[in-house]
């Protein structure tokens, strides 16, 4: 991902669908991502486009964040290991409310049941993790 996204500038796109097969989407201006030294952390994540319909920012908690795996805990969560909480590994930030592992979170279980482990976008309508399919795609952005 670092050698991709470090090519040239991308945009990224994110689409969700809730178990009710009711599609949503957000949509950033920038995405990249760094390299290995500074474990992939997320430094160019851009503005959310408004017209996006998944209603609230939730991938915003995990700009400039490390990404973090159960095997390289790279959070800065001081109140658990995320990866191991979430069963998941992700770009993990502060979250609302007590969601400590960040308002997104995609690599893990569909709808296991607990609330910590399982997809997750905040705010969704329809629960916050009800979803059923998620993909991140990026484009480059057009040469002005």
């Amino acid at each position: 991902m670092f050698y991709l996204t470090n090519q040239k500038m991308y945009e990224l796109r994110i689409d969700l669908n809730n178990v009710n097969g009711e599609p949503y989407y957000a949509k950033y201006d920038l995405f990249r991502i760094s390299d290995e030294g500074s474990k992939y952390r997320l430094v160019g994540l851009g503005e959310y486009d408004s017209n996006s319909t998944a209603n609230f920012d939730a991938f915003a908690s995990s700009r400039g964040h490390s990404f973090s795996t159960r095997d390289q805990e790279n959070d800065v969560t001081p109140y658990r290991h995320c990866a191991t909480h979430t069963d998941s590994a992700w770009w993990f930030g502060p979250g609302e409310g007590d969601l400590f592992c960040g308002n997104s979170v995609f690599n893990t279980r569909y709808n296991s049941g607990t609330y910590y482990k399982t997809v997750r976008w905040y705010n969704l309508p329809g629960n916050l993790y009800y979803i059923k399919y998620t993909e991140m795609k990026i484009r480059p952005l057009p040469v002005i």
